[in-house]
């Protein structure tokens, strides 16, 4: 069973990956994937650490535990790993994708002193789960940490259960989902909506 989920999570995470990376959020060896296969006890296949995100293949992705420990796979987890497990602790979440782009770091920089970035009245809100178009979305903004623990407890301090996603300034995106499918519709709708937030504070009269 384990093995099997493995496969699935490891498929999906490719597809994902392949995809961001043709967007511009992740390029380089930026950007970091996870699936939650199992809960307990918690097993968790992760992105390796300075690996193309574009070029992923199954023997890439590590297999930790709910300490960041390896299971199984080669290489280094990334070093965001610490993140992803706080999100997982504290969350519904089965997946969790992060990535770079410019228009979340240009709104991580624009709404930074209000520590939040506020979208309302679009209809791409509802591809946010459990949200309709009436909803008013406070995207979280929290600081940037070289120390990966202090991010994590940053992040996890911050994120809302109704908001799967957390921006850190000038750095990317967190976002999550109750699948991979999830996740990755949630990553899609929030480059979206910052995309089109910073666009429109560029505008005269905006």
């Amino acid at each position: 069973m384990i093995e099997s989920r493995r496969g699935s999570a490891s498929t999906s995470m490719i597809d994902a990956a392949q995809f961001f990376h043709q967007r511009g959020w992740l390029l380089g060896t930026c950007g970091n994937l996870s699936v939650q296969i199992s809960q307990d006890p918690r097993q968790v296949l992760v992105t390796p650490s300075g690996k193309d995100k574009g070029r992923l293949v199954p023997s890439d992705f590590l297999l930790v535990n709910d300490q960041g420990q390896p299971l199984g796979g080669g290489g280094k987890a990334s070093e965001e790993l610490s993140v992803h497990l706080e999100i997982y602790r504290r969350t519904s979440a089965q997946a969790v994708y992060h990535v770079h782009s410019v228009p979340n770091n240009l709104a991580s920089h624009l709404w930074r002193e209000q520590g939040f970035v506020e979208f309302q009245g679009m209809e791409m809100i509802k591809g946010i789960a459990g949200k309709t178009l009436h909803d008013v979305i406070a995207l979280p903004i929290v600081a940037n940490h070289q120390d990966m623990q202090e991010l994590a407890h940053s992040v996890g301090s911050a994120l809302r259960q109704d908001i799967p996603a957390v921006l850190v300034h000038q750095h990317g995106i967190y976002a999550w989902g109750t699948s991979p499918e999830a996740a990755r519709r949630h990553v899609e709708i929030f480059e979206f909506l910052c995309d089109y937030k910073v666009q429109l504070h560029g505008r005269p009269g905006q």
